[in-house]
């Protein structure tokens, strides 16, 4: 019987001893938790913090943002920066939930993880449930069935209309604008129109390039076909640009006829006529013109553009007429005076 009471003794302080130093090796920790308020309106945020005490050797394992409070929904949630006091860590947590039914909820007791240095098992300690009372917006409203309210009609924001019309006349000005620059492009001119001189006369022009080709040393260094070609260009360019043909691109034939159908003066139909042939002879045939064929032709071309350049005539004034109007009561005067005359020496001869 002694013997059992010794054995049951030293079982009961070998337990007690390995509790002690388990206690001992899992190190000091205590958990608070609180709100800012326990009394809500539905829809509010408030305030849930978590605060836990610990030794420097405890690891702790905070539960996950998505973590279940009953009838609360985690919004947000910030760690504060640990604080060492009294030798023992403090780190607090805030929560920030809110929920959108009314009564007394409770947020449920939550659990922290944590480990120590000497034993890596996790365990878990528990924070107190909290009450917490949600209002409703109406108080004065009782029971809880009520009729649907009608929806409610927002006002209108006039802002997004005129944001959208803005926009809307953007989009548009933009795709003007780039289709006005490829225009602008095509046509080979500037984005900006500019004040530009008036093009001078198409004769001027002519006369210009067939005086200097004229004067070039084409001739004197036997470059006869590109003479040829050169003067065929000038007169050519010289009908586009006076008679609005567009003869560059012509053959000979289509050139005559198309000067027939616009009905051009005869005789610049033949020269041109005499003169492409010319040209053609030169440009296309080989042939090899003498000096004196090249002086006519040059001077056909000279001819021609002279002949058919556009004047501009100003009308002829009209004759002046104040020296007439100016005269005819001078001419009045001198015959009243002379018909005075004649009646005063009738009268003069019958009282004689």
């Amino acid at each position: 019987m002694r013997n059992r009471k010794t054995k049951i003794l030293f079982i009961t302080c070998i337990t007690v001893i390995i509790y002690t130093v388990s206690l001992f090796a899992q190190g000091s920790i205590s958990v608070e938790s609180k709100v800012d308020r326990n009394t809500i309106l539905i829809g509010d945020v408030f305030q849930y913090s978590v605060i836990v005490t610990h030794d420097d050797d405890v690891n702790l394992i905070l539960p996950e943002l998505a973590a279940n409070l009953g009838m609360f929904e985690i919004r947000d949630y910030k760690e504060i920066e640990p604080q060492k006091t009294d030798g023992k860590i403090v780190s607090q947590t805030n929560y920030l939930l809110s929920t959108f039914d009314t009564g007394e909820f409770e947020i449920p007791e939550l659990q922290i993880g944590y480990s120590t240095a000497a034993d890596s098992t996790v365990k878990f300690i528990k924070t107190e449930p909290l009450k917490i009372m949600v209002q409703s917006l109406n108080p004065a409203e009782a029971g809880d069935i009520r009729d649907v309210k009608p929806p409610l009609v927002p006002p209108r924001d006039y802002r997004q209309y005129i944001k959208l019309a803005v926009i809307i006349i953007l989009i548009i000005a933009a795709v003007l604008f780039v289709i006005y620059y490829i225009k602008r492009r095509k046509a080979g001119k500037a984005l900006l129109p500019s004040r530009q001189k008036p093009p001078r006369p198409a004769h001027e022009v002519a006369l210009e390039e067939l005086e200097a080709l004229a004067q070039s040393d084409f001739l004197p260094s036997g470059k006869i076909k590109e003479y040829y070609i050169r003067i065929s260009d000038i007169i050519r360019q010289y009908i586009e640009n006076r008679f609005f043909i567009y003869a560059p691109e012509m053959t000979t034939t289509q050139l005559l006829e198309k000067m027939e159908l616009e009905k051009l003066d005869k005789n610049y139909i033949d020269m041109m006529r005499e003169f492409l042939d010319s040209c053609d002879l030169v440009k296309f045939a080989k042939y090899i013109p003498e000096e004196k064929e090249t002086n006519v032709l040059t001077q056909l071309a000279f001819d021609f553009v002279n002949q058919s350049k556009l004047v501009i005539t100003e009308p002829e004034e009209p004759e002046p007429i104040e020296s007439l109007q100016e005269d005819e009561p001078k001419a009045l005067v001198e015959e009243t005076e002379q018909k005075m005359i004649a009646e005063e020496s009738v009268e003069k001869g019958e009282d004689g």
